[in-house]
Order: C-alpha cells, then structure tokens, then sequence
C-alpha cells in the first residue's frame, strides 16, 4: 500500500509525456487534469505540463512569424517589388471604385513637394510628370490638413489653391471629380492615393474608407521598403567596414613583412639595385632610387620613362641634415587591382628610410677609399719601393699588378669637382680599380689594357653623371707600380692638351694629340688660337672668302714631304693644279712654301687645327 502514490505519480508522468508527444493543447490538458480526478498532489505535475505546452506554442508562434516576416522581405527585397506592390494598389483602386484613373505620388519630408510615382488610367505625359508645390491643389490641401479630401468638380472648387500648371495638366487629362487620401505612417505622411473621374459625381463615404484602407496598406509597404532599404545600407555600410578593417589588417601585415626584408637587407649589406626590386614587388609600377640631382641610381619596373621628383610620387633619402636623394615610385598605367594610396606612402617612406642608411654606408665606403686610395698612390709616386707603400699595398683590397691604365679627368665646372670625384669612385669600385685626388685632379687607375678606349667611355659616363663635360687623358704607356708616375704625367699632358684644343668632354691617349702633347699642355686655347692665325690666317680668310682649298691642298704636299705628284694623286688632281695653287699660296703670304722654317711652322699650325676642330668641307673651285 506504500507504493500506491509512487506507482500513480510515475503512471502520471508518463501519460502527460506521452500527451505532449502527441501534441496535446494546453485546454486538453486541463481537461484531462479535471476528468480523471486528479489529486491536489498531482495537480502540480499538471501545472508543469501545461507551462511546457505553453512555452512550445509560444516558440511555434514565433517561428511562424519569423517565417512570415522572412516572407514579407523577400516580396519587398528590391525596389522594383515595391514599386509593383504600390502599382496593384493603384490598379486595385481604380478597379474598386470603378474610376477612370488612380495614381499615387510620393511625398518628400524635407522640402514638401509630391511627385508623380505610379499611376493607371492616365494618358497626358504632362499629368504623368506632375510635380505639387506644398499647399497646392488638391494634393497640397491633403498634405496639409492629413485628411482624406474629395470634389465634385476640382476646377471649378475654390477649397483649394490652384496654379497654371496642375490645372493645366487636369484640364488636359480631363479630370473633374478627383478623391484623395494621405498614406500616414507612424505620424508623418509619406505619399498621396488618389482616384478621379472624366465626368462631375459626388463620392460617397464607403468609397473613401475604401481608399483609407487601401492607403494604410500602402503605407505599411512603404515603411517596410523604408525600413529594410535602412537595414541593407546598413549591411552594406558594415560589409564596407569589414573590408576596410580586412584591407587595412592586410595592409599592416604587407608593411609588418617588408620590414623584415628591408631590415634583413640592410643587415646583409644590400645594393640599391635590391632595394628598388624590394619595393617594387611591394607597391607594383616602376620604382627608380636617385641622388639629390635627381639622376638614376637603380630602377625596378616596365616603365622607362625619365624620372622626376615633381612627376613621380616620391619620398625623399634624407638624414638629420642633408637630402641624399629621392625614391621615386611611377603606378602602371593600367593596373589589375587597385592598390591603397595610403599604403603605397607608407611601404616607400619605410624604403626610405632603408635607403637613406644605404647610401649613407656606400658614400662613407667611398670616402674611405678614396682616402685610402689617395695614401697608397701619393706613396707610390713618393718612393714605390719604401716600406710605406709596400705595407699599403698589403692592406689594400685591389690587386695593383691587375692594373695597367692610368686616366686624369677634369671637370669643365670647378664646382661639379665633388661629384666627378664620386661618380669616378664608383666606376673604379664597378671595375676593380682605383681612384682618388691628385694635386688637384682625378685620378683613376684601371685593368683593360685599352687607354683609349678607357678614356672615351670614362669620359662619357662622367659626363653623364655630372651633367656637364669631363675631359679624361690616358697615358699610352702601361702603368705598372713603377712606371705610375710617368704614366700620370703623360696622362696629364693628355687631357690638358685636350682641353688646350678646345676638346671639352672628350677622351683620349697621349696617341690623339701626338706629336705635341707636352707642348700643347702648356698653352691655353687663346694661345693656339693666336698661333694658328698667325700662321695660317691669311690662307684661312682666303679660303673662306673664295671657297677654295688652298689650305688642304698645302697640308697634303707637306704630309708626302713636299711630293707634289704624290699629294696631286691623293687630291685628285692634275700635278699642275697642285703647282698652281702653291704659286697663290706664296703669292697670298709673300714667303715660299718650300723654306724649311716656314715649312716647319706651317706643319705644326696646321696639325694642332686638325687636332682642335673638325676638317674644312671639301670644295671643287681652285
């Protein structure tokens, strides 16, 4: 008998487990409860059954309404649903008050003005486009007041304020009775319901609760559209920010990961050269590391164009006191995917920076070259066989016996010395040489074997650095640590003779301005200028003058040792021509031509012309 109440209480639960299972109601529950007389004990299991039934049909209410409203956004998903769903209204209220026409205008809260949105029935384009000021016509008076309003005869009604342009268009369509309502939604008015007819007739009021329920509908349409347009731009908006808090983790991460090359490139004594390619892989386009005179270091990239500071993003290679240089950063002109500006400023400011401690090492390696090389080669021409030059020559990083080519450059612009001094330094480091300041000038100590050679592309690629000419002079004689110093002094001869005859910017070896190379070193271009027109002038007036060849056809005589025969065949001419032409030489310059010191004067006048500008054109007229 103990057991009984247990035995009741287990049976109990398991038939109300077994009732909601089977999806019993809350009522029938309750009636269970009372037919089959249960006891106040009991009756708390009950309660219990009853709460669960209740709190299952309040979640399958909400999942229904859930479904519902996941309906009602896909059927107002996109503008086009709206603007359909507001179109069967209109359709829908015409055909229910069986008017002529319906239409619907929107309504703008900031300034007061209806628009024509969607209409049926209406035929004028000029109704179709109507546009209602605040307060005007039968739209405006329903704006106003946000009451339904309706005419018998709109033209003829006084009630409301008419203008040329809304009667106009009425009288066009040919409306008389028209019936509006406001669609309002939570307070505030956001469009107009209208219904007219061709023909007067009084409305009755069944048919404005008709067109006030339609409206009411269509206002709720059109906040949900407002409401969900609110709720995408939203969405957009956040996904907008997603991507820009992606792009700029992106961003960071980019930057964070060139860091550790840039740094890792400067710990391993990095080039120029691999810098530029670093930061063009980083930020795409053509990237281009200049000087402070804006002339090209290294470029990474497609594009050749010239590189500018003012054309070019850049970022300058600066220290705490000087700007060394720039790098210049050029996008491509057609681009796969575009890069972040922001981005691009940051990965060149961090090359930059990189950069600037480059430069800073390679100018200070230069330096110290050039001071160890300027030790060794003023030992050298002191005693080459002291203990000095020996030691020297012991801890320099060139082997000397590899070089054989000895060039003096000078700069036509005294003020460009400092970069012709550098831009040499880096031509030796490029080619195993050395080079560094001599009694005021630029020496360089070259392999190659080729001193003319040598002279014409050194003095090309000075040039080029410094933007304005540098003569260089090679000694023909190879220079050997023993034989420097008379290398450097032919090679000084060289490019001063060079520069004697007017020859800025060129290069050559003691051969190219042979015979007289000491000779022409000692004398300034006025000086050869006032020999050869001392000697050579009044041929030269006359040639002008006459545009003959008198001149040429003496320099040939004397080339074939006064050969006259020999110098007509090289001329192409008769030997009495030749004859001819000598008798005007003597006749112009009262001497004759075969007098040995005359001729010797003449010799040299006319190689130092040959050396110092181009030939004379040739010219048939004796």
């Amino acid at each position: 008998m103990s057991n009984a109440p247990t035995t009741q209480g287990q049976n109990l639960d398991v038939e109300l487990l077994t009732r909601l299972a089977d999806g019993a109601t809350t009522a029938e529950l309750r009636g269970y409860a009372s037919s089959s007389g249960i006891n106040p004990v009991d009756s708390d299991l009950i309660a219990a059954a009853v709460t669960v039934r209740t709190r299952i049909d309040e979640l399958e209410e909400r999942e229904r309404a859930l479904l519902r409203l996941a309906d009602s956004v896909r059927d107002i998903a996109g503008l086009d649903a709206v603007d359909g769903v507001l179109q069967s209204i209109v359709s829908r209220s015409r055909r229910l008050l069986m008017a002529d026409v319906a239409y619907f205008l929107t309504f703008d809260q900031s300034t007061g003005v209806a628009l024509m949105h969607v209409s049926d029935g209406i035929i004028s384009e000029a109704f179709n486009r109507l546009s209602v000021d605040p307060g005007q016509g039968i739209s405006g008076y329903i704006a106003s007041t946000l009451r339904p309003s309706w005419t018998h005869d709109y033209i003829a009604d006084e009630r409301y304020t008419h203008t040329g342009t809304i009667d106009s268009a009425t009288i066009e369509e040919g409306l008389r009775a028209i019936l509006g309502v406001p669609i309002v939604h939570t307070g505030r008015i956001v469009g107009l319901l209208l219904a007219g007819d061709r023909h007067p007739h009084d409305y009755r009021p069944q048919d404005v609760e008709l067109l006030l329920s339609l409206a009411q509908h269509a206002g709720v349409i059109i906040d949900n559209a407002t409401v969900h347009a609110q709720d995408q731009q939203t969405v957009e908006n956040l996904e907008a920010a997603l991507e820009a808090l992606r792009a700029s983790e992106h961003t960071s991460q980019t930057i964070l990961e060139l860091q550790d090359r840039l740094m890792t490139l400067l710990m391993n004594r990095g080039s120029l050269h691999d810098l530029a390619m670093l930061t063009q892989s980083a930020v795409g386009g053509t990237v281009v590391l200049c000087d402070e005179r804006q002339r090209e270091m290294a470029r990474a990239g497609q594009s050749d164009a010239m590189a500018s500071a003012t054309d070019w993003n850049a970022q300058p290679l600066s220290t705490s006191t000087i700007t060394l240089g720039y790098v210049l950063h050029r996008p491509d002109e057609v681009i796969s995917c575009k890069r972040d500006e922001s981005q691009i400023r940051q990965i060149l400011a961090r090359a930059a920076s990189v950069g600037s401690l480059l430069l800073e090492s390679v100018l200070a390696s230069l330096n110290t070259s050039r001071e160890s090389a300027s030790n060794l080669v003023g030992e050298l021409l002191r005693d080459p066989r002291s203990d000095r030059a020996t030691v020297l020559r012991g801890t320099f990083p060139v082997d000397l016996d590899k070089l054989d080519t000895v060039l003096v450059a000078l700069a036509s612009d005294v003020s460009s010395k400092f970069e012709v001094l550098r831009a040499a330094l880096r031509i030796a480091e490029q080619l195993g040489g050395l080079s560094c300041e001599v009694q005021d000038e630029i020496l360089l100590w070259l392999p190659g074997g080729n001193p003319r050679q040598s002279a014409e592309q050194t003095a090309a690629a000075l040039s080029a650095a410094v933007e304005s000419p540098v003569t260089v002079g090679a000694s023909r004689r190879i220079a050997t640590v023993q034989t420097l110093e008379a290398a450097v002094h032919d090679a000084h001869n060289t490019v001063r003779a060079l520069v004697a005859l007017g020859r800025d910017g060129q290069g050559a070896d003691s051969s190219g301005v042979a015979p007289f190379p000491t000779i022409l070193a000692t004398s300034s271009p006025d000086d050869l200028e006032q020999f050869i027109r001392d000697i050579l002038g009044e041929l030269l007036d006359y040639d002008s003058a006459h545009t003959t060849e008198l001149l040429r056809t003496l320099e040939a005589v004397y080339r074939h040792s006064s050969n006259v025969v020999a110098a007509a065949e090289v001329l192409y001419l008769h030997p009495n021509t030749v004859h001819q032409r000598l008798i005007r030489i003597d006749q112009i310059t009262g001497t004759n031509w075969r007098d040995t010191d005359v001729a010797i004067q003449r010799q040299l006048a006319l190689t130092i012309n040959t050396l110092r500008a181009p030939r004379t054109p040739s010219h048939t007229k004796d």
